[in-house]
């Protein structure tokens, strides 16, 4: 199924929600790219580090953006098999993969 221009940005302002970031604090260069996968329903794998500075690759399909204080990106995590949150700024390597959701 394609989708329109129009409903690619009808999607990705549905699922983008942005509050002013007064500190200017911890953004990431990967934002286009995870409204491209977004809206495109393309499936990514990131290496990501946790609060512990523990690494570990997943490969997940993103559902939708958030800022507060920092970019969040909700996803379906295939690894642990729900929905989880990963922060932009700790999200060390990202890749498209040749597969949809």
């Amino acid at each position: 199924m394609k989708y329109s221009l129009k409903d690619k940005v009808n999607l990705l302002s549905e699922r983008t929600r942005f509050e002013r970031n007064v500190n200017r604090e911890r953004n990431s260069n990967n934002l286009s790219d995870l409204q491209f996968a977004l809206t495109n329903h393309i499936l990514i794998k990131i290496e990501y580090s946790n609060e512990k500075g523990e690494n570990s690759t997943r490969t997940i399909e993103p559902f939708a953006l958030l800022n507060t204080e920092n970019w969040l990106l909700v996803a379906y995590c295939r690894l642990r098999k729900e929905f989880r949150y990963f922060r932009l700024d700790r999200i060390q390597k990202m890749e498209y993969l040749q597969e949809y959701f």
